[in-house]
C-alpha cells in the first residue's frame, strides 16, 4: 500500500466485518455470530443498494435532459411522450427503492447491535418484532448507565442516525409511500434564467401524521441524507468493534473468576 492509499484510508476508514466476526465470536461464541451475521451483512448491502438506486434515478434524468430537452425545453417530451412516461416510472421506482433502503438502515443497525452485543441474553430480551432503533437504543443507554461506559460513543452515533429534519422527512416519505400512497414527482423547468438549475426533479408536498411536508428537490434531499447516513454506518461498525475489544478482556476475566470458584477447596 502506498502513502496516498494510506492517507485515503485515514480520511475514509473502512469497516472490516471479518474483524467484527472474530470479536463477536471471541466474546460471545460462534452461535452468537450466526445470529448477528445476517444483519451485519445487510449493513453493507443497504448502502450499496442506496448508491445504485440514487444513481439509476438521477443519471437517467440527467441523460434524458441532455438528449431531449437541452434545445427544446419541456416541449421536447411530446416528441415521444410514451418514452418520457416510462422514464418517469423508472425514476419513481428507483426513488422509492432508495428511500426505503435508506430508511431501513436504522432498524437493520438495531438488529446488528442487538445480536453482536448479545443483548438478547439480557434477563428481559426483546420480542423479535420489537427489535427497532428506538428500543435497542434504549437498551444500549441502559447498559451504559449501568456502568458500561464503553457504550457511550456507540449510543451517540446510533442516536444520530435517526435525528435531524432530513431524517424526519425521510421517515415521513418512506411511511407514506409504503403504507398510503406514492408521493408524486414532477420535472420542473425554469424559464426565467434566474435559477441555478434549469431543470429540477421535485417530490410533491404531502401530509403525514398531521404535518405538511413541502415540495422538495429530490436530488438535493437524496444526496444530503445519503451522505449523512453513509459515513455513520461505517463509524457505527468501527465503534462496535472498539466496544467488543473492550468487552473481550472483561469476558476472559469473568471466566477466570468463575473457574477459580469451581476449584475444589483444599
Amino acid at each position: 500500500m502506498d502513502v496516498d492509499s494510506k492517507t485515503e484510508e485515514k480520511k475514509n476508514p473502512q469497516w472490516d466485518i471479518k474483524l467484527t466476526k472474530e470479536l463477536v465470536t471471541a466474546v460471545f461464541g460462534a452461535a452468537q455470530w450466526k445470529k448477528a451475521y445476517p444483519s451485519v451483512r445487510s449493513m453493507t448491502d443497504r448502502p450499496e443498494f442506496c448508491h445504485y438506486h440514487y444513481h439509476e434515478a438521477l443519471d437517467m434524468m440527467s441523460e434524458y435532459i441532455m438528449s431531449n430537452l437541452t434545445e427544446t425545453g419541456l416541449w421536447g417530451v411530446y416528441k415521444d411522450y410514451d418514452e418520457f412516461s416510462y422514464l418517469m416510472l423508472k425514476i419513481r421506482a428507483n426513488i422509492v427503492a432508495f428511500v426505503q433502503s435508506l430508511h431501513a438502515v436504522a432498524d437493520t443497525c438495531s438488529h446488528m447491535l442487538y445480536y453482536c452485543l448479545a443483548l438478547d441474553k439480557l434477563p428481559k430480551p426483546l420480542e423479535e418484532r420489537d427489535i427497532n432503533a428506538k428500543k435497542v437504543l434504549k437498551l444500549l443507554e441502559q447498559q451504559r448507565d449501568a456502568g458500561h461506559s464503553e457504550y457511550d460513543k456507540l449510543c451517540r452515533l446510533f442516536r444520530e442516525v435517526t435525528t435531524g429534519d432530513d431524517y424526519k422527512y425521510l421517515n415521513a416519505l418512506t411511511n407514506t409511500s409504503k403504507h398510503r400512497s406514492i408521493v408524486p414527482h414532477e420535472l420542473n423547468e425554469d424559464a426565467t434564467g434566474r435559477r441555478e438549475e434549469k431543470w429540477i426533479l421535485f417530490l410533491e408536498s404531502f401530509w403525514y401524521s398531521g404535518e405538511l411536508f413541502k415540495k422538495t428537490n429530490a436530488r438535493e434531499f437524496m444526496q444530503k441524507e445519503h451522505d449523512r447516513i453513509q459515513p455513520l454506518t461505517v463509524n457505527i461498525g468501527l465503534e462496535l468493534d472498539e466496544v467488543l475489544k473492550k468487552l473481550r478482556p472483561l469476558k476472559f476475566t469473568t471466566q477466570a473468576i468463575e473457574e477459580i470458584g469451581k476449584e475444589p477447596t483444599p
